[in-house]
């Protein structure tokens, strides 16, 4: 088969979860063509789903060395170097993807969250009020405004973007699904989003639209951040 053919079958294995037989069929495409950017991608996201955090900081590095200048890449290590415990490192790399997309809301989502972790409450309320500004209907960035304001004190600020949140939520008939949790590390009730709502095309190399127009609908900036989420919230391992 062709690096096209092996790397095609591994992104439908990602599609259907089977994410070891993913690895398998990129690492063919590699040993072809070590070079094959949508195969270093795509073996990168698969080691992470299989929480091999290391060996796909490892590929997005191979990656971001052959095209410095892509969002996405950056903002999916920096994810990996957060669950090595290297939030410093991932900040750098979120701030770099919200330089090369400043007009794109998940970015600021993202290194909101991350801005969060490192108790950079105001800094993360900033990015969070700009992904709003960019994309007014995002139910999930108005949720998670409401929890940082929380931890300031900032209770009616936080009860009126929860507000906001539950009313696109409900204009959108439950997609973002917003629900109370006990959290297992701190002692006040959190609110955490589930389930990803429609969002606008993040832009890839054209010609992946050619090979694989099956997996289009995976590169949604909405469909990211929640994938983003439930990857990296404290609460859940990533599945």
């Amino acid at each position: 088969m062709s690096v096209e053919d092996y790397a095609k079958q591994g992104y439908q294995q990602l599609q259907q979860e089977d994410y070891q037989q993913a690895l398998n069929h990129f690492q063919q495409a590699l040993a072809e063509e070590g070079t094959h950017p949508e195969s270093l991608y795509g073996a990168a996201r698969a080691n992470f789903k299989l929480e091999q955090y290391e060996e796909s900081i490892r590929l997005f590095d191979r990656l971001i060395n052959l095209l410095p200048n892509n969002a996405t890449y950056l903002s999916e290590r920096g994810v990996a170097l957060h669950w090595t415990g290297n939030n410093r490192l991932a900040l750098d790399d979120f701030d770099r993807a919200v330089d090369l997309e400043p007009e794109n809301p998940y970015r600021y989502s993202s290194r909101a969250f991350i801005k969060d972790r490192l108790r950079d409450y105001r800094g993360a309320i900033d990015d969070y009020s700009k992904a709003i500004e960019l994309d007014p209907d995002d139910a999930i960035a108005y949720n998670n405004r409401g929890l940082v304001e929380e931890k300031l004190g900032y209770t009616e600020k936080a009860q009126k973007s929860y507000k906001q949140a539950d009313q696109l939520d409900q204009a959108t008939n439950g997609n973002a699904n917003l629900v109370i949790e006990k959290s297992n590390t701190e002692a006040s009730e959190v609110r955490k989003p589930f389930n990803p709502e429609k969002g606008q095309t993040i832009s890839q190399p054209n010609r992946w639209e050619a090979y694989w127009p099956e997996i289009r609908s995976v590169f949604t900036s909405r469909e990211q951040f929640q994938e983003f989420v439930k990857f990296i919230n404290p609460f859940r391992k990533p599945r």
